[in-house]
Order: structure tokens, then sequence, then C-alpha cells
């Protein structure tokens, strides 16, 4: 058992009598100091390795964290943004026959500030938008248009489009059933104004979930009722690492275009 002193030989007895006895007296007394020493510190080795487990973040909540620090830390990926509005009833269930709004962003980015973003609205119509380092641009048909040009631009881009998964990254109150992860991000207000685009006051019943596959965070959804809409933003992220570069369009209108 670790912290207990390993069993000593009796001494001998025999012909030596007394004087041995008192001897061997003497020699447990002097013997016995590093066997109470080594069942201090294996005491306190096992309280320690008690105290670190008592304070180690669960395991569901290390492999969500750790997932989503590998997706953001890629070189890139694609990411689908659906996002839907739906009337609520005052339980917060969707309203039979009430039709609600829904809309979805195609997004490839890149590390470190470059991002592509393209919306596909219900009609089939699409818009396109491109933001490289301090540049953006816009495509309408088959012309590429340079529409701003700002320090950090790209990079700020880049910001919003992590920011569930900084938010992930940061979880906290997580449950875990599967692949399936239920979590509360750290700055779950400044994450709900910036998914969500709605002051928090305004915002109730938030929940968050991801899914987690083979190391990296692959999914989340978020969802919450602000007034009498419940909003939903599903997040799907795939070509983890390989996806295809982000370059500014090769000819365009505007400053510095063709």
């Amino acid at each position: 058992m670790v912290g207990e002193a390993p069993r000593r030989p009796r001494g001998a007895e025999g012909t030596s009598g007394r004087l041995t006895a008192g001897v061997d007296d003497v020699h447990s007394q002097t013997r016995a100091s590093p066997f109470v020493l080594l069942a201090v510190f294996g005491a306190l080795s096992v309280g320690a390795i008690a105290l670190s487990l008592s304070s180690a973040p669960p395991l569901a909540q290390e492999q969500l964290r750790g997932a989503a620090k590998a997706t953001m830390s890629a070189s890139g990926f694609v990411l689908r943004d659906d996002n839907s509005v739906v009337v609520a009833s005052s339980s917060g269930q969707s309203v039979p026959n009430r039709a609600g709004q829904r809309v979805a962003f195609v997004v490839v980015y890149q590390a470190p500030d470059a991002v592509q973003e393209t919306e596909v609205d219900q009609t089939g119509g699409n818009a396109e938008v491109i933001a490289v380092g301090d540049r953006a641009f816009r495509r309408t048909g088959s012309t590429w248009t340079e529409v701003a040009s700002s320090p950090g631009l790209g990079a700020r881009s880049v910001a919003t489009i992590l920011s569930p998964l900084q938010g992930a990254a940061g979880a906290t109150a997580v449950t875990q059933d599967g692949d399936l992860y239920s979590f509360e991000p750290a700055n779950l207000r400044g994450l709900l104004t910036t998914v969500l685009g709605a002051p928090p006051s305004e915002v109730s019943s938030p929940h968050l979930s991801a899914v987690v596959r083979d190391g990296e965070l692959t999914a989340e959804t978020i969802t919450a009722r602000v007034g009498a809409q419940r909003l939903e933003v599903d997040l799907v992220f795939s070509s983890i690492g390989s996806a295809p570069p982000v370059n500014v369009p090769r000819s365009f209108a505007g400053a510095g275009g063709a």
C-alpha cells in the first residue's frame, strides 16, 4: 500500500540476551525515521493527487474546450450558417402555420484574416463578399467591386466568424450526451449580441450546444427567444484544415481595380 512502511525483519534472538535486545531497541528507533518520512511523503503525494483531481475541469468540459480550440486553430474551414426566425408562443414553442424566415450563408475562412461569405436567400439569389486583410469586395452578378478599406477589417470579420467557437472554447456547465455537448459560454451576453444581433436585455431562454467528432468541433447550435420570436443559428464546420484559399478577386471595380 502507498505510504505504508514495509515490515522490517525482527532482530535475532539468541545467546546475546538482553544486551542484544537493547541494541535492537536503539536501532529500531534509528531505522524508524526513514519509514516515518516515507509514510509522510506518501500521504502528501496521495493528497496532491486528490487535490489535482478535485480541481481539474470535468472531462466533458475539457473535451469540448479542446475540440473548439482545435477547430479555431486550423488553417481554415468552411462554415454553413443557417439562421431561422419563427413566431413563438408564450411557452416558447413555435406557432403552427406561422411561416418563419430562413437565410443561409456559406463562409470560407482562411487564417489569419481572410473570409469569403456567400448569402443564399429563399428565392435562390445570392450575394458574395470577400474580406482580405484591410480590404473588402462585393460581387453583384459577375462584377466585383471594392467596397471598403480600413485597418484590421479582415481580422474583425474573422473575430465575428470565430466568436461561437470562442464561446465553446471557454465553456462552463458542460453536459454531454454522446457527441452532443450542451454548455454555457464564458461571455454569454457578448456572444448573443454578436451572433443574434439583439441586446442581451431582450434575449431570454438561450441554449447552446455543439457536436464534437474526432477531436474537433463540427457543429454548433444557438437558440433563444427575442420578444415573440424564436431565433436559431445552426453552424456546421467542414473542410477543417483543408478549406480552399480566399483571395482578392482578379479583377474588380473601384480603387486599385483593373
